[in-house]
């Protein structure tokens, strides 16, 4: 009945006009119709992740051609551009660790974790001058972090692993992206960082203090959706873990191939992407089946022993709420 009084009073008030003028009228109020019947005006779905070993398996997903039309993958430079985007909604999932999607919820970005990237097993680390032999080392130095909730979460930890307060240390806040900057100049001591610049430091004679080898179960990358966006693209991002789940399989079939295709974009020699990707457990569907399904999920306990660290270095203003923090409902079923 609507379409039937659009084209009655486009009619009307095209009397005086041209049969082309009346075509253009008619066919602008019937486009918008027309392309919404057809579904062509759906949003893509929008993604975002930075420079990371393990998100390379979703922008491999796109190279090899098994990514779904539909799915629009964006390469932020860092984790804080990543978060801005989220953040003023300017894209629908965000690749980003843990802690920072509980920070992100805490600050009311109603965000769902539906796939796990990683878990952190050495490649994220505490490095530091060759001179300094262990965590007691670190008291009266310059230690260099990331102005993040992953870099205060790491600098907690270590501190508490070396028994010194905040105080007893000068924390040197530094953008990852000038990390490597600011060791080359040595404006700082000791540097809590990740791969891939931390291969390429290692590389070059700094000294491994510590890793989240001595921190099991800390730091989680996860791919974490804006709940408003889940029903409208549920398929989409079915396909997409799909997909995901494929260059992942093909990564591990050929993981030189991969590391030659990938190196570049992360600024790493293939045999240094190798080494980096030693540092992180990459689950499969089964894996993350473990880690978001049921009340008592793996991921789950690592949320509620985080919580307190979290609030305890000021990073949240209150316990994180598990109420619809995960979902398993789109990961492929095999």
């Amino acid at each position: 009945m609507r379409m039937l009084r659009v084209d009655s009073t486009a009619s009307r008030s095209a009397g005086a006009l041209s049969s082309g003028q009346r075509r253009r009228l008619l066919a602008g109020a019937l486009l918008p119709w027309v392309l919404g019947a057809c579904g062509d005006r759906k949003e893509p779905m929008r993604l975002v992740g930075q420079p990371w070993p393990a998100y390379e398996p979703m922008f491999l997903a796109r190279t090899l051609g098994y990514m779904p039309p539909g799915v629009e993958l964006q390469e932020s430079n860092t984790g804080q551009e990543s978060i801005q985007l989220i953040y003023d909604g300017r894209v629908d999932g965000v690749m980003l660790t843990l802690d920072e999607v509980l920070r992100l919820r805490d600050q009311g970005v109603a965000l769902q974790i539906v796939l796990v990237f990683d878990v952190s097993r050495g490649a994220d680390m505490l490095l530091a001058r060759p001179g300094m032999r262990d965590l007691a080392a670190l008291r009266n130095q310059r230690v260099g972090v990331e102005d993040s909730t992953l870099g205060a979460l790491m600098l907690t930890l270590i501190l508490e692993k070396a028994g010194l307060q905040r105080k007893d240390v000068s924390v040197q806040p530094i953008p990852y992206d000038e990390h490597e900057t600011a060791w080359d100049r040595n404006y700082i001591d000791a540097l809590i960082t990740y791969e891939p610049l931390a291969g390429r430091l290692l590389a070059r004679g700094a000294r491994l203090l510590l890793s989240t080898r001595q921190l099991p179960d800390t730091i989680f990358d996860v791919l974490a959706m804006r709940s408003e966006v889940l029903d409208r693209h549920a398929d989409g991002l079915r396909a997409c873990l799909a997909a995901y789940f494929k260059a992942l399989t093909y990564l591990r079939q050929n993981p030189w191939d991969v590391a030659y295709r990938v190196a570049p974009r992360l600024q790493v020699s293939a045999e240094g992407l190798i080494d980096s990707l030693r540092g992180l457990e990459l689950p499969d569907r089964i894996g993350n089946l473990s880690y978001l399904a049921g009340t008592d999920s793996a991921l789950l306990k690592a949320v509620h022993r985080l919580s307190p660290i979290l609030q305890q270095a000021g990073l949240l203003q209150k316990p994180v709420n598990t109420e619809r923090l995960l979902s398993s409902l789109y990961l492929p079923t095999s």
